[in-house]
């Protein structure tokens, strides 16, 4: 296993945690590696593969995300940049001591009028924390000030319901949380109005995609019925994370050396899978969309109908050694079991359930075409 490389991204189901098992129940022999619905990639990145790799996903973004950090693309890493940048300028702001003595004014007199002393300090900072152009960063300053009231109101309601101030640290992470939570909003709105931003460029936009999904509660990439990605910001916790560290990584030799044996697809599995010259001694791993009533994968839905057409292909057409780790149901059982399979079953349990969406305490099947040690 390659401990210095991780995946580029967090993300929702990532594999990370189930790597020992996983590695343990390998095929003693790979020579090419394939994986349809690749994700955040722990599998991938923790092989390392010398040999010629095939990664696949249906989403866009992903995938041009791999690109960019694969081909080194300047322009994505400026973009990126600009966001780092902005996010630093938010803590000089959550640092002004004039926001927290203005909250303390407040708590004494809820009556008094802070709107105007925010929008002073507020248009104090914002030329430091430039947006796409001037009627962004003027629709901006309006919202960071609207947020910042409405964190003085929240805090102040909470100290009443339980019945203890915020004193020190506590206070001012609360009233940064409000501030970068206005920023992660401001940034998720972008996200989900291309018509309204379309001047913005792919690399713009997966910079602001790979943004939002670091700093998205609990990592929960979702969207509503109307396809907006609909995740609050993930709170206090989130305030000190920076994407610096990562910005290094992907501009790190090891991480090039793997990317640069890397064939990049973005597709249906089955066309990915067609369009590959696949041998014997190759293999394929799997971890694709559950089987659950909320299958909406990035935006691609991934059916009933999916799911069998996957089940025939392994069963009836893989030509190479297959790994499938998916979440047990009675659906998926039909599908595999008594098929001459060798199937392992662990326990999983999930951080967090989002909005019921997931159980907690599920269980996996690993599903394989070849024999253990």
């Amino acid at each position: 296993m390659n401990s210095k490389l991780k995946p580029l991204l967090k993300y929702p189901g990532g594999k990370t945690s189930e790597l020992d098992l996983i590695f343990d129940n390998l095929p003693n022999h790979i020579n090419n590696y394939i994986e349809p619905f690749v994700g955040g990639g722990a599998v991938y990145f923790a092989l390392g593969n010398t040999n010629i790799n095939y990664i696949n996903d249906k989403s866009e973004e992903l995938i041009l995300l791999y690109k960019y950090v694969k081909n080194n693309s300047k322009a994505f890493f400026d973009e990126l940049t600009k966001i780092i940048e902005n996010w630093d300028k938010l803590t000089e702001l959550a640092s002004d001591i004039r926001l927290m003595n203005l909250y303390l004014r407040f708590r004494e007199d809820k009556d008094i009028n802070i709107s105007n002393d925010i929008n002073t300090i507020v248009n104090e900072k914002i030329d430091d924390i430039p947006m796409f152009n001037l009627r962004d960063n003027i629709k901006f300053e309006k919202y960071l000030s609207e947020c910042i009231i409405r964190r003085i109101n929240l805090i102040k309601k909470n100290e009443v319901r339980k019945g203890r101030e915020l004193e020190g640290e506590g206070l001012k992470n609360n009233l940064e949380a409000g501030i970068k939570s206005a920023y992660y909003t401001y940034l998720r709105d972008v996200y989900n109005n291309t018509k309204e931003y379309n001047r913005l460029s792919k690399q713009r936009k997966v910079a602001i995609y790979l943004f939002i999904r670091e700093y998205c509660y609990s990592s929960m990439f979702r969207f509503n019925r109307e396809g907006e990605f609909n995740v609050p910001y993930g709170g206090v916790s989130y305030n000190k994370k920076s994407l610096i560290n990562k910005l290094e990584y992907y501009k790190s030799k090891d991480l090039k050396k793997l990317l640069k044996n890397t064939i990049i697809s973005q597709n249906d599995f089955y066309d990915f899978v067609k369009s590959i010259e696949i041998k014997n001694n190759d293999f394929m791993f799997l971890d694709p969309p559950y089987d659950t009533t909320f299958n909406e994968y990035d935006k691609n839905i991934f059916g009933m109908e999916d799911q069998i057409r996957l089940a025939n292909y392994l069963i009836n057409e893989c030509k190479c050694h297959f790994m499938l780790v998916i979440k047990k149901t009675d659906f998926i059982e039909s599908l595999y079991v008594n098929k001459g399979l060798r199937i392992l079953e662990q326990d999983k349990s999930y951080f967090v359930s989002f909005k019921n969406r997931n159980e907690k305490k599920v269980k996996h099947l690993i599903i394989m075409n070849y024999k253990g040690d």
